[in-house]
């Protein structure tokens, strides 16, 4: 084909397309300029680091509040909020989305040089894991706007409801309870274990056809009853550990229950209850742990949203090239949660572009 047949071609082609792709320019009405690209890449290079000294790292500060702020009202006005379940009206989100965005910044600044990490990424991630809830409790027992389970908390130094000594004596509630976390924990691992021990017996369906086969043969299975026993085990382990997850979570609500972040007398509670509902040291923390994901994952930032959520261990890639930056685990909440995350930065940072 030609030149000039191949210009006529294209030219035809777009005059066919555009009333379908720029409905607003086929009816006259004025042209919107295109939206900037979001500022991130998939793979974060050490060398860019965005400005975050003094005054710079306050416009920053001020232009992703506003920018988180705008993605709300745009995306969830007249409706209840996720995690929330009520309106942004009834929660002044401005005044703890501009608290989280300082120390956001903060934290950014303070871990560049473990491996730099951009402010409206952690915004966005922080907004898929609790939308600036606080008090937000998972069914894993995670807590606060960052989202961290016990034992990854303490491990960064933060105090955790049920640890010290006292969180089972009074002034705290449900006192009882205190406790139930580790009993959660530890009852998990056994559940876990006997999972394994069911797969390890056999398919539940190729079983049970094993079993239907032998009663009309009427013969015996013998393959039948340590898969039942091995289930019996799984089911009481289960409840076991549904009852321990709710008596904690009873236990953290009952303590949280009336209690605000911006009052100084529960912000000392707080200080030695659990930390993870304030916001200095979990976002510092939230911060340093990508920081270190990016640095071992070769700045792949969806891998090191994905460690964040299923651990760092299940982002590891042996094959070839992909060994340096790790994948996403194949696990439908990890998948599902690096979607969420991307959405939000990129819509946070066009609006702060």
């Amino acid at each position: 084909m030609d030149k000039n047949r191949r210009t006529a071609l294209r030219a035809a082609v777009a005059a066919a397309l555009l009333p379908l792709a720029a409905p607003a320019l086929a009816a006259g009405a004025p042209a919107r300029p295109a939206a900037p690209a979001s500022a991130i890449n998939v793979i974060l290079p050490r060398s860019v680091r965005p400005d975050l000294d003094g005054a710079a790292g306050r416009r920053r500060q001020e232009r992703l509040t506003l920018a988180v702020m705008d993605f709300v009202r745009e995306h969830y006005q007249g409706r209840n909020l996720p995690v929330w379940r009520k309106p942004a009206t009834a929660i002044d989100l401005h005044k703890r989305v501009a608290n989280i965005c300082l120390w956001v910044v903060r934290s950014c600044h303070a871990h560049r040089e473990v491996y730099p990490v951009d402010p409206a990424w952690v915004a966005g991630q922080i907004m898929a894991e609790s939308f600036f809830n606080e008090f937000a409790v998972s069914w894993a027992l995670a807590v606060g706007i960052c989202q961290f389970i016990g034992p990854t908390a303490r491990e960064y130094g933060l105090a955790v409801a049920g640890s010290a000594p006292g969180h089972g004596a009074a002034p705290y509630k449900n006192p009882a309870d205190a406790g139930a976390e580790a009993e959660y924990l530890a009852v998990r691992r056994q559940w876990r274990e006997a999972l394994r021990e069911r797969r390890r017996l056999g398919d539940e369906g190729e079983l049970l056809r094993a079993a239907m086969r032998a009663h009309v043969d009427g013969a015996p299975c013998p393959q039948a009853g340590p898969y039942l026993e091995a289930s019996r085990a799984v089911d009481e382990l289960d409840a076991k550990v549904k009852d321990a997850r709710q008596r904690f979570t009873a236990y953290l609500e009952a303590n949280f229950a009336g209690r605000s972040i911006f009052d100084p007398g529960d912000v000392a509670f707080f200080k030695g209850f659990d930390e993870r509902v304030l916001y200095a040291k979990p976002v510092d923390a939230m911060v340093l742990m990508l920081a270190r994901f990016l640095r071992a994952r070769g700045g792949n930032i969806l891998a090191a949203a994905a460690g964040y959520h299923a651990g760092l261990g299940n982002t590891s890639e042996d094959a070839g090239v992909y060994k340096r930056y790790g994948r996403i685990p194949a696990f439908a909440d990890t998948v599902g949660y690096v979607s969420r995350c991307l959405v939000n930065h990129h819509e946070i940072a066009l609006r702060m572009a």
